[in-house]
C-alpha cells in the first residue's frame, strides 16, 4: 500500500468509523490503572498489618510534638521522628511493599499485552471492513501471550543497552573521571543503538498479528518489512516525528494556559490511535478503506446521551453499589484523617482561589474528571476489581479532605456544589466498569460471546461520551460557582 493509500485509510477510518477503534484504544487508557490496584492493595494492607501494633501512632505522636511554629526542628525532634518512621518498616511491611510492587509490574505487562493485541486485531478488522471490535476481543484471547513476550523481551532489550549507563553514572557519581568520560561515551552511543532497537520491533505486532508469527518470526518480518519498504517506513517517522513535534508545541502552549491535562485526551482520542492505524495500514499493504460519509459529534454526543439514560434505567443497582463503595471509601479516609485536623485553617479557604475567570482550570478539571472516569469503566475488564479500588481509593481522598477540615461547614461549601453532580457522575462510570467486569468475567467462562462483549464496549464509548456534558457542568460550577457558595455559607 501506497503510504498515500494509507494515510487516506486513516482518515476515512478515524473520521467516517472512530467507534471501529476508539473504544479499545480508550480501554488502553486504563491499563495503568489496572497495574496499579495491586500495590495499592499491597499499601492497604501495610496499613491493616501495623494497625494496632502502637508503630503508627508513634509516628503521630513525634509529629505532634513537633512545634512547626518554630524556626527549626531540635536535633531530638529529628530523632524521634526517625526512630517512629524507621519503625513502620518492619521485615513483613517490605517484603508486602516489595511483592505487591512486582506484582504490579506484572500486571502492566500482562494488561499492556492485551490491551495492544485487542487494538492490533480491531485496527486490522476495521482496515479489511470486518466486525472490528469483536475481532479485537478474540485476538486478545488468541494472541496476548506472544504480546506479552514481545513486551517482555522489547523490554530486556532496551534494559540491557542502557544498563551500562547506569553502571557508568554509579561509578561517576563516587567521584570517577574515567567512569565520567565512559558515561558520556556510552550516552552516545546508546542514541543509535535505541533506534536500531525501535526499528527491530517496530512492525513485530503487525506481524504477530497479520502474519500469524511469534515474537522471533516477528523481529525477523518487522526488519524484512524495513528493508524491502524504506520509503514507506521512511514516510512513517516523517508522519511520527511531525506528531510528536506539534504534540509537543501542543503540550507547551497547554502548559502555558494550565490546561496540560487536555492532553491525555488529544492523546487518547487522537495521536495514539492515528499512528495505530497508519502503521498497520502500512504493513498490511491492502486496498485502502473506501471512502465514507464522515461521522457528526454533535449525533455521536447525542447517542451517548440516550445510552446513558438507558445504563441509568438498566442498572441502578450497579450505579447504587459504586456510589456505597465510594460511601465506605470516604468514611475510611475521615476516620484516618480526623485526628490529624487542620485547626489553623479559616474560613479564607472559601476565597476564590481560582481567579476571576478560571477558564483553564474550568478546561482541566473537565478533563481530568472525564479520563479519570474512562479509565475506571474500562479498568473493569479486570473483571471489576480495578474499578472497586479506585472507587475506594477516590472515596478515601474526598473523606481524607474533609477529616483535614476543622468545621463540616468548610465541606460542605467547598464540597457539596460541585460533588452533587460530579460523585454520581463517576459513580456511573464505575458503575459501568462493575457491568463490564461482570461481562468479561462471563465471556472467559463461555457463557458470554466475543460480540457481547464487544457490543458492551462500544455502549461503554458512547455512555463514557454521555458523561461529557455532566462533566462540563460539574467543572463549571467548581471553577466559577463554588468559592462563592464557600464564601456565603462558610
Amino acid at each position: 500500500m501506497k503510504f498515500s493509500d494509507a494515510s487516506s485509510s486513516v482518515r476515512s477510518l478515524l473520521l467516517a468509523r472512530p467507534v471501529a477503534v476508539l473504544p479499545l484504544y480508550l480501554a488502553g487508557t486504563s491499563v495503568g490503572l489496572v497495574a496499579q490496584t495491586v500495590p495499592l492493595v499491597g499499601v492497604a494492607l501495610v496499613y491493616a498489618l501495623l494497625f494496632g501494633t502502637g508503630r503508627i501512632e508513634a509516628v503521630v505522636t513525634a509529629v505532634g510534638r513537633i512545634d512547626f511554629a518554630g524556626s527549626e526542628l531540635s536535633d531530638a525532634q529529628l530523632e524521634r521522628l526517625g526512630e517512629a518512621i524507621a519503625g513502620l518498616f518492619t521485615p513483613e511491611v517490605v517484603a508486602l511493599l516489595l511483592v505487591s510492587a512486582l506484582l504490579g509490574v506484572a500486571v502492566l505487562f500482562v494488561a499492556r499485552a492485551v490491551a495492544g493485541a485487542a487494538q492490533v486485531h480491531a485496527v486490522t478488522a476495521a482496515l479489511r471492513d470486518e466486525r472490528a471490535v469483536a475481532s479485537g476481543v478474540t485476538g486478545a484471547t488468541q494472541d496476548w501471550k506472544r504480546f506479552l513476550a514481545l513486551g517482555v523481551v522489547r523490554a530486556l532489550s532496551f534494559l540491557l543497552i542502557t544498563a551500562p549507563i547506569a553502571a557508568f553514572g554509579f561509578l561517576a557519581a563516587t567521584g570517577s573521571v574515567a567512569a565520567g568520560l565512559l558515561l558520556a561515551l556510552s550516552v552516545l552511543v546508546w542514541l543509535p543503538l535505541a533506534f536500531v532497537v525501535y526499528l527491530l520491533f517496530l512492525f513485530v505486532p503487525q506481524a504477530i498479528v497479520i502474519d500469524g508469527v511469534g515474537v522471533r518470526g516477528g523481529v525477523r518480518r518487522s526488519v524484512g518489512f524495513v528493508r524491502r519498504k524504506p520509503f514507506r517506513v521512511a514516510a512513517y517517522f516523517v508522519v511520527v516525528i511531525g506528531l510528536v513535534g506539534v504534540f509537543g508545541f501542543a503540550s507547551f502552549v497547554f502548559q502555558l494556559l494550565g490546561i496540560g491535562r487536555l492532553l491525555g485526551v488529544v492523546l487518547a482520542f487522537g495521536l495514539a490511535p492515528t499512528l495505530g492505524v497508519l502503521k498497520t495500514a502500512l504493513y498490511l499493504d491492502e486496498p485502502p478503506v473506501a471512502p465514507r460519509v464522515r461521522g457528526s459529534v454533535g449525533s455521536a454526543l447525542r447517542r451517548g446521551l440516550r445510552e446513558l439514560r438507558s445504563f441509568l434505567v438498566g442498572r441502578p443497582a450497579l450505579v447504587v453499589a459504586a456510589l456505597a463503595l465510594f460511601a465506605a471509601g470516604s468514611a475510611g479516609g475521615w476516620f484516618a484523617t480526623r485526628p490529624f485536623a487542620l485547626e489553623s485553617l479559616g474560613p479564607g479557604v472559601s476565597e476564590n482561589v481560582f481567579g476571576t475567570a478560571p477558564v483553564d482550570v474550568f478546561v482541566t478539571l473537565t478533563a481530568n474528571n472525564w479520563l479519570v472516569a474512562i479509565s475506571a469503566a474500562y479498568a473493569g475488564l479486570g473483571f471489576g476489581v480495578p474499578t472497586v479500588v479506585t472507587l475506594l481509593f477516590n472515596g478515601a481522598v474526598v473523606g481524607g479532605v474533609v477529616g483535614l477540615l476543622p468545621d463540616p461547614r468548610l465541606a460542605v461549601a467547598l464540597i457539596a456544589p460541585h460533588g452533587i453532580v460530579e460523585i454520581p457522575a463517576l459513580s456511573v462510570a464505575g458503575a459501568l466498569g462493575l457491568h463490564l467486569g461482570g461481562v468479561a468475567w462471563s465471556y472467559v467462562r463461555g457463557s458470554t460471546t466475543a460480540d457481547d462483549l464487544a457490543a458492551e464496549l462500544v455502549r461503554a464509548y458512547y455512555v463514557l461520551l454521555g458523561l461529557l456534558p455532566v462533566f462540563v457542568v460539574a467543572a463549571f460550577i467548581e471553577a466559577f460557582l463554588t468559592w462563592w457558595v464557600a464564601s456565603t455559607i462558610a
